[in-house]
């Protein structure tokens, strides 16, 4: 069997829901591959689907949490180019081979990104987000990069060690402002992954406290007065904000599905 050239890990805790088509856009990927599962002691139908229906490895076990899983994943992984995809999530077709074909086409990239699309909750509406070409700035006056559409190679993650364990909501931007720097990235102008937003979200529960963590986080790059200022609007009107804005996008998706 050849190696893989890519290794996909995948945190998961009770989200046997959308795991199944997590797995599966994993799956069509051509070119060799890993998908290593982490899932932290789930008691929903997710270990019965791993056991039925996922080859690559995988564990059930308790954690400290999704950065925790990540970070013993890529442990786990032995491809050249690795990346993160929650069991939420999944790759839009013909990802994985096109990520391969751009880090062979451009052998100095460290990293390579696309756009993505945001599944609004129940309403089958995905709407895209396109991330833009790289700038290190650009990054420290917010993170507009859609994560599980960003891959890097195994050089990066041995230059740069895993993720920060002491994080859980904000791990990703700290990741890309520790690497941004100081590795090259290429950009690639289309979708290749979809985040699906829901009121289960880990995120979407703890508004306040992701906002805050990643005040904290950011001050350690020198990055203050934007993080502070944001974190105060989300303790005090974010949640309605965001609860109103799920709403809205919700309905203009269904009326748009509808429309089709």
């Amino acid at each position: 069997m050849s190696a893989p050239r890519v290794s996909i890990v995948t945190p998961s805790r009770n989200q046997g829901e959308y795991l199944a088509e997590c797995l599966a856009s994993v799956k069509s990927c051509l070119s060799p591959m890993e998908h290593v599962v982490i899932d932290g002691a789930s008691t929903d139908s997710t270990r019965e689907l791993l056991a039925a229906t996922h080859a690559g490895p995988w564990i059930s076990e308790p954690d400290r949490g999704q950065t925790e899983a990540i970070n013993k994943g890529l442990a786990m992984t032995s491809g050249d180019i690795l990346s993160y995809l929650c069991a939420d999530d999944y790759l839009e077709p013909g990802t994985l081979d096109a990520v391969v074909a751009a880090f062979d086409q451009n052998p100095d990239a460290d990293v390579v990104y696309g756009d993505g699309f945001f599944l609004e909750g129940d309403s089958g509406w995905k709407r895209r987000k396109n991330a833009g070409l790289f700038s290190y700035q650009r990054l420290r006056r917010g993170n507009f990069l859609i994560q599980p559409s960003v891959f890097f190679r195994r050089r990066v993650y041995e230059t740069f060690g895993p993720l920060n364990a002491n994080l859980h909501f904000c791990m990703d931007h700290d990741y890309w402002l520790r690497i941004g720097g100081k590795s090259h990235w290429h950009y690639l102008p289309h979708p290749l992954a979809t985040c699906r937003l829901h009121a289960d979200a880990k995120t979407s529960r703890q508004l306040a406290k992701a906002w805050d963590e990643a005040r904290d986080m950011q001050r350690a790059y020198g990055i203050t007065i934007r993080p502070t200022l944001e974190a105060l609007w989300m303790r005090t009107l974010g949640h309605q904000y965001y609860q109103f804005k799920r709403r809205v996008f919700a309905k203009i998706g269904r009326k748009k599905v509808a429309a089709r």
